[in-house]
């Protein structure tokens, strides 16, 4: 590999006496670590997100190291009772990600250690080469995906693979293949633009940013010919549970043809996605950006999800790279399920959402109210609407106006709320109509497609054209705030013909 590597392959080193945690948060603007010498303070750094992915596996790891190394007992059980309650502590910091299947990892090695005064040593250095066997693995992981690209490789990703874009692209560049990225920006978090368009720009990497909501504008014009995102979870039957806005990706890139490959690991006792909790992260975190409302009022009467994980079924996905291979996900099940007659349960059909996209005239609200009753629906769900924030701050102000319930949502959250069903209703507003189809804003073709992929009805109507009135035009600003990071190109969204056809269908 080339020596550019970006700081996120891994981001927590040992140190000795504890180990430093890169502050996610703090990346771009700034590079600084968090030093750990007490697990608490680990606890807080991923309950914070100050480290995610591949930050959580190390801070795990080396959070075992530290408590291994700091005891002083000769007996192994304390220690062992100890380690398994250190498990449970990050798992109910972030129940989603698999810190049982690490703990386990921990528990093995107690069988093979005997009581003769140095269990900690033992166990402690065993976590700590367990973690530089993970990150070597990663890199002979981001070779097998690079070798699967085409050439040229227009890569779409989304949130952030901790580094292994950069090797990827450090491997292509080694096969002599063009290497380039579209990135979604992933809110609320912003971890597309902060961390991976910045981490690949920072690498010399090509690198363009999307808001979540234009996947499929920019498939539907063949500008990406692969998709690689990461796996937070991987299952058996070879489901993948990622960061939500994933199983829309996933499936827009079936619709238009494109490959979909996952960075993925042992699924251990994992059967299926579906057993995987799916964490729901506090609403504020959607609602705030640094330390700004999103509705400009504050207006506390607004509801928001946030559930930070979602699943993407085998069936979407083309390939799965893992440390030791690249499967199929038949070739993958064969490896790893355990009963071959597992089944997925059906989603939930509770339809208490009423999805309004695009944007509603004034003399149109009255109407929606009207609908919102007769769909028998709880509350309006609005999407931000990136990047201009038409749903944040144009749309859900006029609905609380009225006291209707509203409820907000990234726009990368929609598709998993349509697979679970909680979707009764699409009211589309378009611009203008064209021969080829309504004629919307950035995000309308994506939203027809998911409504129709889940059998979820449309209703059209003809509502505002967008104006020049909001702070944002593109996603180098967030609520007017910079967020693009230096050497990373802004792709020009458009207004999206919805083509006759998906109505139809």
């Amino acid at each position: 590999m080339s020596a550019v590597q970006s700081p996120l392959f891994e981001p927590v080193l040992w140190e000795g006496d504890g180990f430093r945690v890169l502050d996610e948060l703090l990346v771009p603007q700034r590079i600084e670590y968090i030093k750990v010498t007490d697990v608490s303070q680990a606890l807080a750094a991923v309950r914070e997100m100050k480290t995610r992915a591949y930050g959580q596996v190390l801070t795990f790891l080396y959070s075992a190291a530290l408590v291994a190394q700091q005891y002083k007992g000769k007996e192994a059980e304390p220690l062992r009772q100890r380690m398994a309650q250190l498990t449970q502590q990050f798992c109910d910091v972030r129940p989603t990600f698999d810190f049982g299947g690490l703990g386990s990892h921990i528990a093995e090695w107690f069988e093979q250690t005997h009581s003769d005064g140095t269990v900690g040593e033992t166990i402690s250095r065993q976590a700590r080469e367990f973690g530089a066997q993970i990150t070597r693995a990663r890199g002979a992981r981001a070779k097998r995906a690079a070798m699967i690209l085409p050439n040229p490789a227009r890569v779409m990703t989304h949130c952030n693979v901790s580094g292994e874009l950069v090797a990827a692209a450090n491997y292509c560049k080694e096969l002599g293949k063009k290497f380039s990225v579209i990135a979604t920006e992933t809110r609320p978090y912003l971890q597309g633009t902060r961390l991976t368009a910045w981490e690949l720009a920072q690498a010399g990497v090509p690198v363009s940013l999307i808001p979540d909501c234009a996947v499929a504008q920019v498939m539907a014009k063949g500008e990406v010919n692969a998709v690689i995102v990461g796996a937070d979870r991987s299952a058996q039957n070879g489901d993948i549970i990622n960061k939500v806005g994933t199983y829309p990706l996933a499936l827009m890139a079936k619709e238009y043809g494109v490959p979909f490959y996952a960075l993925v690991q042992d699924p251990r006792s994992l059967a299926t996605g579906d057993d995987v909790p799916i964490e729901e992260r506090p609403t504020s975190e959607l609602l705030i950006f640094q330390g700004q409302p999103l509705i400009a009022s504050g207006d506390q009467r607004i509801a928001a999800r946030y559930p930070s994980f979602d699943l993407t079924p085998a069936a979407l996905i083309t390939r799965l790279v893992g440390f030791d291979d690249l499967y199929t996900p038949e070739s993958f099940r064969r490896k790893f399920q355990s009963d071959a007659n597992t089944v997925k349960s059906a989603a939930s059909q509770t339809g208490k959402y009423l999805l309004v996209y695009g944007i509603p005239a004034k003399n149109q609200y009255s109407f929606l109210m009207s609908a919102l009753k007769a769909e028998q629906c709880e509350s309006f769900l609005v999407p931000e609407m990136r990047p201009q924030l038409w749903g944040a701050q144009v749309i859900a102000p006029q609905l609380l106006a009225r006291n209707a319930p509203t409820t907000l949502i990234s726009d990368n959250i929609m598709g998993t709320l349509f697979a679970h069903g909680e979707i009764r209703k699409l009211c589309l507003f378009y611009e203008s109509v064209t021969e080829a189809g309504p004629k919307g804003i950035c995000g309308s073709l994506l939203t027809v497609q998911l409504a129709r992929l889940h059998g979820v009805p449309i209703e059209l109507f003809n509502g505002d054209a967008p104006n020049d009135s909001t702070t944002d035009h593109d996603v180098s600003t967030f609520m007017g705030k910079k967020i693009c990071p230096e050497g990373v190109a802004v792709r020009s969204v458009e207004s999206e013909v919805v083509p006759w056809a998906l109505f139809k269908s």
